[in-house]
């Protein structure tokens, strides 16, 4: 059972997914409308729900990063950009792959 601030978290992220999703679908249309190719519906989702992933994983690992540059002994930059850093460039490399012009 979730609690109440669970799922206004959850409620904020589905938020943050729809908007960025949003936002692409708007860029979509301007292209369009002057003449340019489309993206399909499909990739612009993918690339709203890898465009999260890399936020987050990306902003989780960012706040760590003051810690280690102070030579906190629990935390190691090398452990910010396993946990952090590896998430961030696959889901970014999947977002850049989606958002791309080419066939399909």
């Amino acid at each position: 059972m979730m609690t109440g601030i669970s799922s206004l978290i959850l409620i904020a992220f589905l938020a943050i997914g729809v908007g960025f999703f949003l936002w692409l679908r708007g860029r979509e249309q301007k292209r369009e409308t002057g003449g340019q190719s489309r993206l399909a519906t499909w990739r612009l989702v993918v690339a709203a729900i890898f465009g999260l992933v890399a936020l987050f994983s990306g902003g989780c690992s960012l706040l760590f990063v003051p810690s280690a540059a102070q030579g906190d002994v629990y935390v190691q930059p090398v452990a910010i950009l396993i946990i952090g850093g590896i998430p961030f460039a696959v889901a970014s490399f999947i977002l850049w792959l989606c958002l791309r012009r080419g066939n399909g």
